[in-house]
């Protein structure tokens, strides 16, 4: 292999680090735009936690060359958290997470707060019964973020 060879396939690798990272950055950022705005900025890009009305609103944004991050809604008083996984795609991903008596229970669940797994009884029931607070976390993180 010459050195011309050598430097071609050093630059092409170089180019598509380069590509990889650049499409990362400009499509993490454009979908998170719309999410960080309402809170404030802390340092170092990261963006703080706001409390309103009695809730809790946090953004994540995803890590270095991933393209996953989340919304999460909480209630502190109640032991209620919504977690929500914009997807690059477009639309969401949901997820409840309840607390009980010293216990947590996490819920994978639909854009209509139904549980996933319908066979898990438990779950659904767990639903059920706090059915009220689902909903509220979730008019809030509409509210917040215009989700829909």
């Amino acid at each position: 292999m010459s050195k011309i060879q050598k430097k071609r396939i050093f630059i092409c690798i170089i180019l598509v680090f380069v590509g990889l990272n650049a499409c990362w950055f400009f499509i993490t950022t454009i979908k998170y735009k719309e999410f960080v705005k309402v809170l404030p900025k802390v340092r170092n890009g990261s963006y703080g936690m706001k409390k309103e009305d009695g809730y809790n609103y946090n953004v994540k944004k995803p890590g270095y060359l991933h393209y996953t991050g989340n919304l999460a809604v909480s209630n502190d008083t109640k032991g209620e958290l919504l977690i929500i996984w914009p997807l690059i795609s477009g639309g969401y991903n949901y997820g409840i997470r309840l607390q009980e008596d010293g216990k947590a229970y996490e819920i994978y669940v639909d854009e209509n707060m139904n549980p996933i797994d319908k066979s898990d009884t438990y779950s659904v029931q767990n639903i059920k019964d706090h059915k009220a607070g689902v909903e509220s976390l979730l008019s809030k993180a509409n509210k917040m973020w215009k989700l829909k």
